[in-house]
């Protein structure tokens, strides 16, 4: 086991339940969607981690992460259509629900396995094709609804808000796509210090939800 992996994965954890707990807590339109969904995909890594430090049930785990995270991805794409019509936004949310399943039917019955890696790493060895599937699933559910919760915070929030969650899109394709182990280092390092600045600065700062109800 590699101990900034695990310290990784927990403090992911628990930036993602904090941040997603803040949202869900509020009556704006559309945010408190987007926090369930950050805390189901707090749950996802949460599985993940247990996996990780538990290698006997790793593929159990990995599996049911990758359900949790599908959810997510389900909610950030509902929390993103709150200002369209109602008959629009159940259609959506139906065809949604159709490819969000297909892409777990395929990357479950895919040849390759997770593993943990000499490094202490854990590669979640998806095919090139099912890779596309997430990385496509995860920038069209929740690019939008990042975009959508930051623009109804105020001046340097909105910017902090759809950047600080754009920056955990591009680090959730690195997860997903790269093997360096350099470049995963560095990208958990961005991860984390985002996050962090995200979390203390959401919880702690009233003035970031000004305006917001």
């Amino acid at each position: 086991m590699n101990n900034q992996v695990a310290l990784y994965f927990v403090s992911n954890v628990l930036a993602t339940l904090i941040v997603g707990g803040k949202f869900a807590t509020k009556s704006e339109k559309g945010f408190k969607t987007f926090g369930i969904a950050l805390i189901i995909d707090a749950l996802a890594f949460a599985l993940w981690t247990i996996g990780y430090l538990n290698q006997t049930i790793l593929l159990v785990m990995v599996t049911a992460g990758a359900i949790a995270l599908l959810v997510s991805f389900l909610l950030f794409f509902r929390a993103s259509l709150h200002e369209i019509s109602s008959q629009t936004r159940i259609g959506l949310t139906i065809l949604g629900t159709v490819a969000l399943l297909a892409i777990f039917i395929v990357g479950r019955y895919s040849p390759n396995y997770a593993f943990i890696s000499p490094e202490g790493f854990l590669f979640f060895n998806l095919t090139p094709f099912v890779q596309m599937l997430y990385i496509f699933a995860l920038i069209i559910a929740a690019v939008p609804a990042m975009n959508f919760v930051a623009s109804k915070f105020n001046g340097g929030y909105s910017a902090l808000v759809r950047y600080g969650f754009l920056v955990q899109v591009a680090g959730g394709i690195m997860l997903i796509t790269s093997t360096d182990v350099n470049t995963l280092y560095v990208a958990g390092w961005i991860i984390g210090i985002v996050n962090l600045i995200l979390w203390v600065t959401l919880l702690f700062s009233k003035k970031a939800w000004q305006g917001i109800n």
